[in-house]
């Protein structure tokens, strides 16, 4: 036991293993948390383009909200009837008026 301690072939390469084990925990933690960055701004992406759907959604009920109290007056009703329907009231005749 008088020999001193020294650096064999075997004890140069122990070093080996924990170096790559640390590497490829650094990498996949990397991995993880870089692909949950990126989910998490696709996500705001996605979450801004929802926010604008609602304002306007919420901007074209209130318009047909406002349409819908005004389409109660039978006024509005009989013009939208002849416009939009073609309609009219019974043994009313229409007149067609061809221009060449």
């Amino acid at each position: 036991m008088n020999r001193r301690w020294r650096l064999g072939r075997g004890t140069r390469r122990n070093w080996l293993l924990p170096a790559v084990g640390a590497l490829v925990l650094i990498g996949g933690l990397g991995w993880v948390f870089g692909s949950r960055w990126v989910a998490i701004q696709r996500t705001g992406g996605e979450l801004q383009a929802l926010r604008a759907d609602v304002e306007r959604l919420s901007q074209q009920i209130a318009r047909l909200q406002q349409e819908l109290a005004v389409a109660t007056r039978p006024e509005v009703v009989e013009r939208e009837a002849r416009e939009q329907l073609q309609w009219g009231f019974p043994n009313e005749e229409r007149v067609v008026v061809l221009r060449r």
